[in-house]
């Protein structure tokens, strides 16, 4: 939810945000559909929402096509917060998917990085081409054998690639 949130802000506060790094966002629904709607209209349920630490060590797996190693103990602890915050969640997520961010960020100049793994299950990684279309000053980065998650399972190579996106926008100033 994130991504659609980043993408939603700069669409209506453009002149505070300078730059954004779009990991695997959602939101655009002209997309095909990735294996989480699909589980959406099928159940009514959200496979990335925890109400208990067994559902939340499932998010880990749905989302991750080369998870790193965490100990259940500390990923029980990680799921205390989403557990808690599982009707919030509920509800941003029901007010997130009543609008397309589309029509927002068509158009939008903000400098953006665009990252997906080509073996995203919760958003189909074909969102990155709609998304550099519709956002003329946008970069794709699609990386090979990751899920919905570069950025955990492959930390090093998302930052990498994220401040050399930086340091191409510093120098165009």
């Amino acid at each position: 939810m994130g991504g659609h949130i980043s993408m939603m802000y700069a669409a209506l506060y453009p002149d505070d945000v300078q730059s954004l790094w779009l990991l695997d966002p959602g939101g655009i629904w002209s997309a095909p559909a990735g294996e989480l709607r699909e589980i959406i209209v099928k159940t009514g349920e959200n496979p990335l929402m925890a109400r208990s630490e067994d559902e939340f060590a499932k998010i880990f797996a749905f989302v991750m096509a080369d998870p790193p190693f965490i100990p259940r103990p500390i990923l029980n602890v990680m799921a205390q917060e989403r557990i808690r915050n599982y009707e919030l969640e509920k509800r941003i997520f029901k007010d997130l998917t009543a609008d397309s961010a589309e029509k927002y960020v068509n158009g939008l100049k903000t400098p953006t990085l665009i990252v997906f793994g080509n073996r995203d299950r919760a958003i189909n990684p074909a969102t990155a081409d709609i998304l550099h279309k519709l956002m003329p000053r946008s970069e794709v980065i699609i990386m090979k054998g990751l899920g919905h998650l570069p950025m955990i399972e492959q930390p090093r190579q998302s930052a990498d690639d994220y401040l050399k996106f930086r340091s191409g926008l510093d120098k165009a100033q």
